[in-house]
């Protein structure tokens, strides 16, 4: 018998009504149509419990599964997740550097989900949003299908506020800029990576919070919700952050990476073995209770090394 991974992807406003192979297309990066269709042939896509056909319709607070065979593979980055805020509706963890939000189907351990289920004696849990695999801080989770829901429609309607902090090399030529900008697949050779100029709307606010000629620290406040939303628009000023493999030059170092041929000379080139971007802060009303609720995650190590190796203080709490 398998051993199968189930990995959840809840349904917002803006999919409702969609084909379930088109809806899931657009939430798997790697996957194109049709491979999205061959899992669905394949018995590995359910809905409320059931296998599905490629033209069901999903509907707004429904949860597609996808089950995946269970694979070989290495530990974790870590076994415990330290909770910054928890309630009987909400959970919200600092994710550590490396660690995946959500299992896929090459990764299960290494990510949040699990890591949580495990620690939290097979709690289920509902992710809000995710974080990318290098980015540190507040992730946000939800105890229950309801509250799931509300947490969705609250991102979904831009009423949660987050905070960035991010790492540039060199000094920036300016100290507040907002960007306005679409964002959409490159279309190139690497599937995942965007560029500005098309696509669906995108505004960041940036302030330079410290810097010097060695290193910019960089306040990210995104209005939207768009893929690698704030590594994009920086990179389009110029500024992309350290550690950045897609977004530093053409992506040729995140091509070594996915080869596993980085070398010491590439890491030295990029100034940082992983992507330098924290997510601070996140403020939202409460979704049932509607108090206001600001959460924060405090700086990981490697961040906070770096910064003082520059010279450069860590902000306040």
């Amino acid at each position: 018998m398998t051993d199968w991974v189930e990995v959840p992807f809840e349904v917002q406003k803006p999919q409702d009504g969609l084909r379930v192979d088109a809806y899931l297309a657009q939430r798997l990066h790697r996957y194109s149509r049709s491979a999205v269709q061959k899992l669905i042939g394949e018995g590995q896509v359910l809905v409320a419990g059931r296998a599905v056909k490629a033209s069901t319709r999903v509907a707004a607070g429904q949860t597609v599964i996808i089950r995946y065979p269970r694979r070989e593979e290495p530990p974790p980055a870590a076994d415990r997740l330290d909770v910054v805020f928890e309630d009987q509706w909400l959970l919200a963890v600092d994710k550590p550097p490396r660690m995946l939000s959500h299992p896929t189907d090459k990764v299960v351990e290494n990510s949040v989900t699990t890591v949580l289920k495990k620690q939290l004696g097979g709690a289920k849990l509902h992710l809000a949003h995710r974080l990318d695999r290098e980015t540190s801080g507040v992730l946000l989770l939800a105890k229950d299908p309801a509250t799931a829901r509300l947490l969705t429609d609250a991102f979904f309607d831009r009423a949660v506020r987050k905070r960035y902090l991010a790492l540039v090399a060199g000094r920036l030529d300016w100290t507040r800029k907002t960007v306005d900008a679409p964002i959409d697949y490159e279309g190139g050779d690497i599937m995942v990576r965007q560029s500005v100029g098309a696509g669906q709307p995108a505004v960041t606010d940036f302030e330079v919070l410290a810097g010097n000629d060695a290193l910019s620290l960089v306040a990210a406040r995104p209005r939207t919700g768009r893929l690698h939303q704030i590594r994009v628009h920086l990179a389009s000023l110029g500024a992309s952050i350290l550690g950045d493999k897609l977004y530093t030059g053409d992506g040729a170092y995140y091509m070594k990476a996915v080869r596993r041929e980085l070398t010491d000379a590439d890491l030295d080139a990029l100034g940082a073995p992983r992507q330098m971007l924290h997510a601070e802060r996140l403020d939202i009303a409460h979704p049932v209770t509607d108090a206001p609720l600001s959460i924060r995650a405090p700086l990981p190590p490697d961040f906070r090394a770096a910064l003082s190796a520059a010279g450069l203080e860590a902000p306040d709490a």
